[in-house]
């Protein structure tokens, strides 16, 4: 849905870098997952998840709408994220929802796995020399 690719896109880990083209890839994979995790969920949770996440993706939009880039767009989300995470009720575990779906389905992604191993192999090559 629109309103997940909204919050995921702005909940994506800034790290590992990802190429140009794996980026892309990647950000439909995750909000597929998530989208996908989202509609398993038994209705009570679905719906209470689908109506608070249309609140939060359109203040996202909002909040983000004259950014100037992508980069500003999550820095000025991740301020508002960090908002909510004080607010009680619904709309934290919404968003803690989101992100720890959102962080799971980002690790699992195969470009993110082949660019952490790498740095894992490198470091431990740095540490035997």
């Amino acid at each position: 849905m629109v309103f997940d690719r909204v919050l995921v896109a702005t909940l994506m880990p800034a790290w590992p870098l990802l190429d140009g083209e794996e980026k892309p890839a990647v950000v439909t994979e995750v909000v597929a997952s998530v989208t996908q995790a989202i509609a398993d969920a038994p209705i009570h949770i679905r719906l209470a998840v689908r109506s608070v996440s249309i609140l939060l993706s359109l203040c996202v939009f909002l909040i983000s709408a004259s950014a100037g880039g992508p980069l500003a767009s999550s820095l000025r989300a991740e301020k508002f994220y960090t908002l909510l995470q004080r607010s009680p009720g619904p709309i934290r575990s919404v968003l803690r929802l989101y992100r720890s779906m959102t962080l799971l389905a980002f690790y699992e992604q195969t470009p993110v796995a082949a660019k952490l191993l790498s740095v894992r192999t490198t470091g431990k090559q740095k540490a035997s020399t």
